[in-house]
């Protein structure tokens, strides 16, 4: 437990806990949301958390799912990828950005530079979207090898040390807009972020389930143009044979009380609408959530 996800529990205790005095909502660690999947279609637990990417996996039956789960629903999101939570972002060592002429991330495929790439750890959703990143724009992980490189899979900790040692000259991964890390790496070295085509986050987005978002040239002191990114929204999902009634109460609680929901976290608060709790993801919503956002006109179909 911790971070965002476990403050939205907290957030999601209150609001329900207005509604419906003396109830609780309690939290379990886990794995993750593959596992959360999982958890929730086999009834050990009654909810979970997951992501975008996570919900796409489980409803294709990818890896590590020997087959697709059927039997999930959402009730809403408590945060979409507009919001940025989870946002792709390309740094890169500016001196090496500068000797190679890259410009944007697409110049990579162009200039076939040699260089150390940093993606996130094999198994982690985040470590594909980067990867696909690259496959998008025309380069492979064996291509990086082939022009005389080196691709490290390592977690955005770990990340964080080599480039700052120098050790590596770009790294790929997903994390919050203007979250510690980069702020870290920003004030250690001289950094540039390559800006992404919509093109590219577009086919990310169609195979990995992220969401294209935007961040503004004038946002990052190192981002030299307005660039496209692929951002992870968080899906709240329940069995599909929940009582109607009970995921009825549920989702009215939370857009009832949304404030209360909301001033669980800053973020939170800076961010969250009614319209945005409930956007559409890649798995339906669960037919008592459906009604009651079809009642308040938040859901057209």
């Amino acid at each position: 437990p911790g971070g965002l996800v476990s403050t939205i529990g907290v957030g999601m205790d209150k609001a329900l806990n207005k509604s419906f005095p003396g109830s609780t909502l309690t939290y379990q660690t886990s794995s993750g949301g593959l596992a959360n999947a999982m958890l929730v279609s086999q009834g050990k637990v009654p909810l979970g958390f997951i992501s975008d990417m996570e919900a796409l996996v489980f409803k294709e039956g990818r890896k590590p799912f020997k087959e697709p789960i059927t039997n999930l629903r959402m009730l809403f999101k408590p945060y979409v990828g507009a919001y940025r939570f989870q946002a792709t972002h390309v740094l890169a060592n500016k001196e090496w950005a500068e000797e190679n002429g890259i410009k944007t991330f697409a110049d990579i495929a162009e200039k076939k530079p040699k260089m150390r790439v940093a993606v996130n750890r094999p198994g982690n959703l985040d470590g594909d979207a980067s990867i696909t990143g690259f496959e998008a724009i025309g380069v492979t992980l064996d291509d990086i090898e082939k022009w005389g490189g080196q691709v490290v899979r390592a977690a955005s900790k770990e990340m964080t040390s080599l480039i700052l040692d120098r050790r590596l000259d770009l790294v790929s991964f997903g994390i919050s807009y203007n979250h510690p890390r980069v702020r870290e790496i920003a004030n250690g070295i001289d950094v540039v972020m390559l800006p992404m085509t919509e093109k590219t986050a577009n086919t990310i987005a169609e195979k990995m389930g992220t969401q294209p978002c935007m961040f503004k040239a004038e946002e990052y002191k190192f981002l030299a143009s307005d660039s496209y990114s692929a951002c992870v929204g968080l899906g709240t999902f329940v069995r599909a044979d929940m009582d109607d009634q009970v995921a009825y109460d549920v989702t009215k609680a939370i857009f009832e009380n949304v404030d209360v929901f909301k001033s669980a976290h800053r973020l939170l608060e800076k961010t969250v609408t009614l319209e945005h709790l409930a956007e559409p993801g890649v798995v339906p919503f669960h037919p008592g959530a459906a009604k009651y956002l079809k009642e308040k006109g938040l859901l057209k179909n």
